[in-house]
């Protein structure tokens, strides 16, 4: 993101003619978003680790309110996108880092609306399962091409990128 950002100021700085000035300013602003989303993602990345994780941060945890918050977050930019994006919660608790659940939910749903095309659905879900013992869940299911099956083991490895996927992050979200 930073090289494209620079090439983009670079272009506008030598740029005489005005009616390039604004598409040259949305290339920087769509550049400046991408990479503070990359840099907030490392960072989230660097707290996860398990030298920077206290058990003093797990608690009970409402699935419910997080998965609200991730559909909330995100609504505009699936409006904008034409993605119908819900969510179906009931009442389920789970303890764990809060702060890790909503930065793991907010990754789930940012890529489905990456991926999933206009007029697709995207759908949050959280609840509970079995009886004893209860099983608390939270689930992203999107319209989108999926993974690969081949695939699935390697996408969680980090800065991993499926050959030929579209889009510019750097194998971060999962």
């Amino acid at each position: 993101p930073l090289a494209g950002l620079q090439t983009q100021l670079e272009l506008l700085r030598h740029d005489t003619d005005a009616s390039f000035v604004r598409e040259r300013l949305i290339g920087v602003l769509e550049g400046t978003r991408r990479l503070s989303h990359t840099a907030n993602q490392l960072l989230a990345l660097a707290r996860a680790e398990p030298t920077a994780t206290a058990a003093v941060d797990f608690g009970d945890v409402d699935l419910r309110e997080l998965a609200e918050e991730a559909v909330a977050k995100h609504f505009d930019r699936a409006l904008r996108q034409h993605i119908d994006l819900g969510v179906e919660a009931a009442r389920a608790k789970a303890r764990g880092s809060a702060w890790l659940l909503r930065e793991m939910l907010a990754n789930l749903v940012d890529n489905a609306l990456a991926y999933t095309p206009a007029d697709g659905r995207v759908t949050v879900r959280c609840g509970v399962t079995g009886d004893t013992p209860v099983q608390s869940y939270v689930e992203v299911e999107d319209d989108g091409p999926g993974i690969p099956p081949d695939q699935r083991a390697r996408v969680t490895a980090r800065f991993y990128r499926a050959p030929g996927t579209s889009g510019d992050g750097c194998g971060l979200g999962l």
